[in-house]
């Protein structure tokens, strides 16, 4: 890539702009991105296939026995153990292969940050363990961040809701319905994460919790474009994902159907390979899930770029105001 001032990070940009820049940097640079972080991506492929495979195959047919011979379910409980402890294994590697592959993106990012530009990986693969600690460290606290955003809101409806119905005297509002009210606040209230969690991984002298507020508090001045620029690649990333990973929807929804024929007295019906086909399929489906997710950072990439310079802006325009009073 040459070196331009319009791939540039800090400059002020649109919505449509910030998502434009980001996956035309993430299309252009494919194969460095790829390059940089096939391994981890390839382990969490590994993970996806192994919890995959036990949903639509292993789960689905124990679920089947313990309702056709319910006097049987003690000598199946050593098999639900089996597969709930290999889920959630492969699901808590999954979740570190997949927090590596996004750390391997921002180290790029933060290069292109100083250069504007992606540089060629000097090996088949490289590693860094300190983009992927610092990366972990973002993820679990904007996701705690998150959880406890999620419960203060939730919370608030739930209290103000049996006030409400407290002081009417009989149930006005039903309470299952506060989730209506916390989902709305809340698709306000989380776009700052973006933000944050981007400001943090690519900034090493900012600290997480120390800068919590304040950083929030500039994404939140700015939530309107975060959550454009999120929706539109999140619009961007279900749709290629759907495409590319339709033959594991196929294959899952296959297994499915034999499994409630099979309920219904009919034979399976299924290939005798279709455990390691839907192994593979599923594998697919999970590298071109974790590459494809990959956009929403690069787009959120540009969005804090944008926000960092309106930022500098604004407060070089204050200071000009007050140097002239």
């Amino acid at each position: 890539m040459e070196n331009n001032n319009e791939e540039a990070l800090f400059r002020g940009r649109s919505s449509r702009s910030c998502v434009r820049m980001g996956c035309r940097l993430y299309l252009s640079n494919f194969r460095r991105i790829l390059k940089s972080s096939w391994i981890p991506a390839l382990l969490f492929a590994v993970c996806n296939s192994v919890v995959g495979t036990i949903a639509v195959i292993q789960y689905p047919r124990l679920n089947l026995n313990a309702f056709v011979h319910p006097q049987q379910m003690p000598a199946l409980f050593d098999d639900y153990l089996a597969v709930f402890t290999i889920s959630a294994l492969a699901f808590l590697i999954g979740g570190l292969m997949e927090v590596a592959t996004y750390s391997c993106s921002f180290r790029l990012l933060d290069r292109h940050r100083e250069t504007s530009t992606i540089p060629q990986p000097t090996s088949f693969f490289s590693f860094s363990r300190q983009w992927a600690w610092r990366s972990l460290k973002g993820f679990l606290s904007t996701a705690l961040t998150a959880v406890v955003i999620t419960a203060i809101v939730a919370l608030f409806y739930y209290a103000l809701l049996t006030f409400i119905n407290k002081v009417g005297g009989k149930d006005l509002i039903p309470l299952s319905l506060t989730w209506i009210p916390t989902l709305l606040t809340l698709f306000g209230l989380l776009p700052p994460l973006l933000y944050m969690n981007t400001k943090y991984i690519l900034d090493t002298n900012v600290k997480f919790w120390s800068s919590a507020v304040s950083s929030y508090m500039v994404g939140l001045r700015h939530c309107g474009q975060l959550i454009v620029v999120l929706l539109m690649a999140f619009v961007i990333v279900i749709i290629v994902s759907s495409i590319l990973s339709f033959p594991a929807i196929v294959v899952a929804t296959a297994n499915f159907q034999a499994n409630i024929g099979l309920l219904y007295g009919d034979p399976l019906g299924m290939p005798s390979y279709i455990i390691p086909l839907t192994a593979v399929v599923m594998a697919f489906a999970g590298f071109v899930e974790v590459m494809t997710r990959l956009v929403v950072f690069y787009t959120g990439y540009y969005a804090y770029g944008s926000i960092e310079v309106q930022e500098e802006e604004k407060k070089k325009f204050n200071k000009d105001i007050q140097d002239t009073l």
